[in-house]
């Protein structure tokens, strides 16, 4: 310990800086910058390239590394299964299976997306090592593949379209991006540095040593011992992620490749083992490494980050602009295949978030250097490339994507059908406040429709034309009601496998068409004579939720999200809500949970919740300030 230098005054500056940063960044509305990009920042102005007041010792290197572990560690925890196997995108039965069929699913989507991409940024990489620029094709070309997950899924959660089917293709896409990579680069680095050994073969082993671990937890799953020691002092879930880290980590060292890996590996290992309680490992593990791990991770990449080599080097500065351009044509071209299920907007939208570099690229750079596969006036060019599509590519983004306040005023209820309920459900909604549209291809039922003061549409319900026109992925609903079963069904199928509507309602009475219809998740039946005897039942049995239901006791039920900032994190016990309000259950990621005081509230939360009508939409005003 008597060699180990170590000062507290840079740990000081460095601590402070990343409290700080955050702060700053938010207060900037004109223009959207990542944190980790503001982070990298200031540790450039405080770094070697700018006054230089931290010196970089022994514990800050620990620190450093540390972080870039515990980067990839997130990165691997960020990969949610339930997505990547996502069985919701398949056709129905009686879909004959064309190329298209195989390619909706976002997996095999990805793969193809990515391999392209990568074929093309060989080549160009090749082009690099010609001209002497680079050492290792094969790695350049695999961080210039990488695509950074902790910017893209903010910028969707966001928007508020991460669980849409645009969101995820383009979150799979990235996950695939990280997943790959991460274990190809580790293979690139121990073949640049000793040619092809038998050893390299055993990252593989780490790959079964995650499906290992997983039927080991799979034996506990349930037990009451973990179970008690989940929570307060014990927080048994978080000690074993640390000791997963740990033990790949070793193991990656052991077997000669990159320890990080090891780290990617093992936040894969706990996504894995928690699903049914992701989000709540997830929460608290990232509440670790962005409170303190990550962003002195960043920090010191930008204290590190010597900007004198680029404007010392003519060859170098005049790379960057080159490799920005490239980053975009090489990675941004494959996505372009989005436009086999999404509109022109929505596609160039997409490829070019999925441009986007940071974390994964940085660290694998970072690893490129130390074992002398790219130079540093490389490793600079690439930093100021990733830190540069960070800015661009969601601001871009942000310009062809509808901001989510504006989508948010143009919400509406389609109804496929004039029928009588369904022009009496559309008045009901009209008094609601709520915009309601009906089409229907019988003119003089629109008329009919029109005279009562709903919106109109003349049409087929089946030109997709029209619903495109109607913008129907921006509706709140959409509910089929033509009166007839084997329309209904048909109209149903096609929206499904078509547009994916998150909530898509049709009305069925037929029992086969029904048990059709329920082996499509995206389809919502309801069977009109069931749901009467239904509701009677309810009446007999719950008459109080009866009248509540109906708003006739002056209580009011409403599905509330959470978007406001400044409730992220709050507990329900530290939240101050009205006398006349009470949260019933709170809906996340396809869960229903039932709140407690040490509930916290997440973004995207949709919340439950019953009072008298003018409380709850002040609530409503309160919960979805942006």
């Amino acid at each position: 310990m008597e060699d180990t230098s170590f000062s507290f005054t840079s740990l000081l500056i460095v601590t402070v800086l990343s409290f700080i940063v955050p702060i700053v960044i938010t207060k900037l509305k004109r223009i959207h910058i990542p944190i980790v990009v503001g982070e990298i920042l200031a540790g450039i102005l405080i770094g070697k390239s700018g006054f230089n007041l931290v010196a970089m010792d022994d514990w800050l290197n620990f620190i450093m590394f540390f972080g870039l572990a515990y980067l990839m560690f997130t990165s691997g925890l960020e990969i949610d299964f339930n997505i990547l196997f996502d069985k919701t995108n398949r056709e129905s039965e009686n879909t004959r299976k064309s190329w298209q069929h195989y390619l909706k699913n976002p997996v095999l989507f990805s793969t193809i997306i990515l391999f392209i991409t990568l074929i093309f940024a060989y080549f160009v990489s090749f082009v690099m090592m010609k001209i002497q620029f680079v050492k290792d094709p094969l790695l350049m070309s695999l961080i210039i593949g990488t695509t950074s997950l902790g910017v893209v899924v903010p910028i969707l959660k966001e928007k508020k379209i991460s669980g849409t089917p645009f969101g995820q293709y383009i979150i799979t896409n990235a996950v695939m991006a990280d997943f790959v990579t991460m274990l190809l680069i580790s293979v690139a680095v121990s073949l640049f540095k000793g040619g092809f050994r038998p050893e390299i073969l055993l990252v593989f082993g780490l790959l079964l040593l995650v499906f290992v671990f997983y039927w080991i937890s799979k034996k506990f799953e349930g037990n009451k011992l973990f179970e008690d020691l989940a929570h307060g002092t014990a927080q048994i879930g978080i000690r074993g992620s640390f000791a997963l880290m740990l033990i790949f980590l070793v193991l990656a060292e052991s077997i000669g490749v990159e320890m990080i890996l090891g780290a990617f590996l093992a936040g894969v290992v706990v996504s894995l083992i928690s699903q049914n309680r992701r989000e709540e490992i997830y929460h608290k593990l990232d509440a670790i490494g962005f409170g303190f791990l990550i962003p002195m991770f960043f920090i010191l990449v930008g204290v590190t980050f010597d900007l004198n080599i680029l404007i010392h080097n003519p060859k170098a500065l005049l790379f960057v602009p080159i490799l920005f351009i490239l980053t975009y044509l090489v990675k941004g071209t494959p996505a372009l295949l989005l436009r086999l299920f999404f509109p022109w907007k929505k596609t160039i939208a997409g490829s070019i978030l999925l441009t986007t570099q940071m974390s994964v690229t940085i660290a694998a750079a970072a690893i490129g250097l130390q074992v002398g596969a790219i130079s540093p006036e490389v490793n600079a060019t690439i930093v100021l490339v990733a830190i540069l599509t960070s800015i661009t590519s969601p601001i871009l983004f942000g310009k062809l994507f509808p901001p989510s306040l504006e989508e948010k005023e143009d919400e509406h209820v389609l109804i496929i059908g004039a029928t009588q309920n369904a022009i009496l459900l559309a008045k009901n909604l009209l008094k609601s406040g709520m915009r309601t549209l009906i089409i229907d291809s019988d003119r003089k039922k629109i008329d009919e429709v029109t005279r009562i003061g709903v919106e109109g549409v003349f049409g087929d319900a089946m030109d997709l034309s029209l619903l495109d026109e109607l913008e129907i992925e921006k509706s709140k609903s959409m509910i089929i009601a033509t009166g007839n079963d084997q329309i209904n069904f048909q109209i149903a199928e096609k929206m499904a496998n078509q547009y994916r509507l998150n909530h898509l309602v049709v009305l069925l009475s037929d029992p086969i068409l029904i048990d059709k219809a329920k082996s499509n998740r995206n389809i919502r039946v309801i069977n009109p004579k069931l749901s009467t005897v239904s509701l009677l039942m309810n009446m007999i049995k719950h008459p109080l939720a009866a009248d509540i239901l109906e708003d006739r006791r002056d209580l009011h039920m409403e599905e509330v999200e959470i978007t406001n900032p400044r409730l992220i994190g709050i507990s329900l016990r530290y939240l101050k809500l009205a006398r006349d309000v009470l949260i019933s259950s709170i809906y996340r990621n396809g869960e229903t949970l039932l709140p407690h005081g040490d509930s916290e509230f997440q973004f995207g939360d949709i919340l439950l919740v019953l009072g008298t009508t003018d409380a709850v939409q002040e609530f409503k005003r309160h919960a979805s300030t942006l």
